[in-house]
């Protein structure tokens, strides 16, 4: 109830939020993508890269850190930032319009688990993914970062 009120809120608004989408690979070259559980608001049931939106006097990487932790349960140092930003126009699937911010992060603790918003957790073969549909710019952002 609260987090369609709060939608309902930024979109009435036409907030543009900022989003820190984390690219994590293991040493096998493999990228850990999170699926979005079945009653997520957007893009429910579809696989993406860990992250979320960043919250008000929160850093970038205070964000990343944090979504990471409350959707995988596990601690990660961001190593750089990607090359470019990624937008994401509102959709019949997602109304809210986005910037993204990806992150490439390294895991310093802990074992990634599915947690909050994240229904299961898998590590990903690049080519896996050129044949999967993700959520927001998730692709096209592996994708212009020439990982798939």
């Amino acid at each position: 109830m609260l987090r369609r009120m709060i939608l309902h809120m930024i979109q009435k608004k036409a907030i543009i939020r900022i989003g820190v989408p984390a690219i994590i690979i293991n040493a096998k070259g493999e990228i850990l993508l999170g699926k979005r559980s079945d009653d997520h608001v957007f893009y429910p049931s579809l696989w993406g890269l860990p992250g979320g939106f960043v919250e008000y006097g929160e850093t970038l990487e205070q964000a990343v850190k944090r979504e990471v932790r409350e959707e995988l349960g596990v601690e990660v140092r961001v190593v750089k930032t990607a090359k470019s930003f990624y937008e994401n126009l509102p959709n019949k699937e997602c109304s809210v319009h986005s910037i993204d911010v990806p992150h490439y992060c390294k895991i310093t603790r802990g074992k990634p688990e599915a947690r909050d918003e994240t229904s299961e957790v898998k590590w990903f073969k690049s080519g896996e993914i050129k044949r999967m549909r993700l959520a927001y710019s998730h692709k096209k952002i592996l994708r212009e970062e020439g990982l798939i």
